[in-house]
């Protein structure tokens, strides 16, 4: 959202709306382009600029180079041009907010939240890496977030030509921001793809905590901290972030950037793989819908150029002194030898052994050797859940004790999680076995539930890998809980007598209930027929519902005698008797005579005559 309304035109066509930010090289506007009538963002560069021709030329090589870049994840640059002395480059508009806003509103991001930024600006790098363009400048500012939740990453090629512009460079310092500067580009040497890698490294570990790792009144200090000081696991600030991400992020910030990953992509890869098994959260569009589309002004501690003091070099002195004065000095050259020596050799020097757990060997031996100690590394690792393999897992003397300076701290290198036998289970309820596994260091459990014909409900059966399989205590296991016996098929019993039908169920487990009913097609005391019916399963143990014949229904013959043959035969039929007519005469259609005889007992199904005058 616009910070002000502005009403000029650049280039002919692109009608401002109004200003969108203001950074070291310029002013953001938003856009309309009048030739194909879409919105964009302009960055207009500051006056002073158009004076360093070194600097427009690079600003336009840059430009040219970044344009190429087509990537859902990068903001696009459309054009570049001038207006007299007024420079400027068109680009995608995005609409939303950046990665700085959202951590300004919420403090820091939940880890599946950062997997997601993550892995979106990876593949980002990894495509401008691809094309030979290094971004040197990644921070949350430069990390855009669409209403959609897409991350896309802006200024690709800006921070070099900023870099080398005669306006902002001077003896001493060196250009970018400072929270976010790789110890290669403090030293003044040229960035590389894994120079962007630490940048991202350190981003994420300010949206895991929500603060940056370094801090201090000044960003001299800052930057010398990026040179002596290994950046911390996220862990030690937020105890809930995963071991994985704390791998992560120390991969991507080693010191040496041979020790980081390879590529943009390797490192998207072990994100990725970071990401897997993360409780859910509130996507990245969830969060940033409804956050303001303005974001914050960078603060004195993200100045873009840092400028580091050298010492001045030695001049020598020139001319003979007198006599006296060079005595002089000579005899204080040596006391101060002396007591140096003193200092050094004669008092005994403490220091507390720096927390090198969960680096490279080669980074905690490089700590070690800074904080005034020797280290070696033992011939046997120990084993870690929370450090990766070959990594520092604990020294000797421990972490944080006091030491004599120069003496020797021993290196213990992971060798992974431990492998343990799996634990015997089998009987036990679920909270039993649950706290036998955790007990035994499991801590990756996952119950399933099957049925048993030995082991009641509610017991467990055992597990997977089974007991006394050896395995690593991060490993998977399956916790098999009993459903009890298995549902059992109702048979066919139809045709059965009760009693037998009774056995048979018995013999399966379940319980039989008979319920009878008249039948004119089974004789009495057969089954008819189940409920559930014959092939359906039950639970083992329960009831059928066996419908058992209790032959056809009787009853008194009715007296149709006076009746007209088509009534008599109809209420008859309806009583489920089976009528036959008989002629004896004639005269009329009437009833004279039933067999059986009116009030003679009848059962269903059963014939009878009537005798008919017609």
């Amino acid at each position: 959202m616009a910070s002000s309304t502005t009403q000029f035109v650049i280039g002919g066509r692109y009608q401002v709306i109004g200003r969108i930010a203001s950074g070291g090289m310029g002013e953001v506007y938003r856009a309309h382009d009048a030739v194909l009538a879409r919105e964009v963002a302009i960055k207009v560069l500051h006056p002073q600029f158009a004076h360093d021709l070194g600097f427009i030329e690079r600003f336009r090589r840059e430009a040219r180079a970044a344009a190429i870049l087509n990537h859902p994840n990068i903001v696009g640059i459309f054009d570049w041009g001038s207006t007299g002395r007024t420079y400027y480059m068109v680009m995608e508009y995005v609409p939303g907010t950046n990665l700085r806003t959202l951590l300004t509103d919420r403090g820091r991001l939940d880890p599946s939240q950062v997997v997601e930024v993550s892995v979106q600006v990876l593949a980002a790098l990894d495509h401008a890496h691809g094309h030979g363009i290094v971004h040197r400048d990644v921070k949350p500012e430069n990390i855009l977030l669409t209403r959609d939740g897409v991350v896309k990453v802006a200024d690709f090629g800006l921070a070099r030509a900023f870099a080398e512009a005669s306006i902002s460079q001077a003896e001493g310092t060196v250009t970018g921001t400072v929270q976010y500067l790789a110890p290669e580009q403090i030293q003044g040497e040229p960035a590389d793809p894994r120079t962007d890698l630490y940048a991202l490294g350190v981003v994420m570990f300010e949206c895991l905590t929500g603060k940056p790792p370094f801090t201090g009144e000044t960003s001299v200090s800052i930057a010398y901290q990026h040179l002596s000081s290994r950046v911390p696991p996220p862990s030690t600030v937020v105890p809930t972030v995963p071991p994985v991400l704390d791998r992560a992020v120390l991969h991507a910030t080693e010191k040496q950037r041979a020790d980081r990953p390879p590529t943009a992509r390797a490192m998207r890869d072990e994100v990725t793989r970071a990401g897997v098994n993360l409780n859910g959260s509130p996507s990245l569009a969830d969060l940033a819908r409804d956050l303001p589309a303005a974001a914050p002004a960078a603060g004195p501690e993200r100045a873009a150029t840092v400028t580091i003091p050298r010492p001045p070099a030695r001049t020598a002195r020139r001319g003979r002194g007198r006599r006296r004065v060079l005595w002089t000095l000579v005899a204080i050259a040596a006391l101060a030898a002396a007591g140096w020596a003193a200092w050094t050799y004669a008092v005994p020097h403490y220091a507390t052994v720096p927390r090198v757990q969960g680096l490279s060997v080669r980074a905690a031996e490089a700590r070690l050797d800074d904080a005034g100690f020797h280290s070696s590394v033992a011939a046997t690792g120990v084993p870690s859940v929370n450090v990766h393999v070959g990594d520092v897992a604990r020294t000797s003397p421990p972490i944080d004790a006091r030491a004599r300076t120069g003496s020797t701290i021993t290196l213990f290198p992971s060798t992974g999680p431990p492998i343990v036998a799996v634990p015997s289970v089998t009987g036990l309820s679920k909270s039993q076995a649950l706290s036998k596994l955790s007990a035994a260091g499991f801590t990756n459990v996952n119950v399933v539930q099957e049925y048993s014909d030995t082991i009641n409900p509610g017991q467990a059966i055992g597990t997977q890998p089974a007991a006394q399989v050896r395995t690593r205590v991060t490993d998977l296991v399956q916790l098999v809980m009993s459903k009890g016996k298995p549902p059992v098929p109702v048979p066919q019993l139809q045709g059965q007598t009760a009693g037998d039908a009774m056995k048979a169920l018995t013999a399966l487990g379940l319980q039989g209930q008979v319920v009878k009913q008249f039948s004119t097609d089974v004789p009495q005391g057969e089954v008819i027929g189940t409920r559930p019916p014959a092939g359906h399963k039950v639970p083992n143990g329960g009831t059928v519902v066996m419908l058992v014949s209790k032959g056809p229904r009787t009853f008194p013959m009715p007296n149709v005698v006076g009746e007209s043959v088509g009534a008599a035969k109809s209420a008859l039929e309806a009583l489920g008797l089976q009528v036959q007519v008989s002629v004896i005469g004639s005269g009329g259609d009437l009833v004279v005579g039933e067999s059986p005889s009116h009030g003679a007992t009848v059962h269903e199904g059963q014939q009878v005559t009537l005798f008919v005058v017609q």
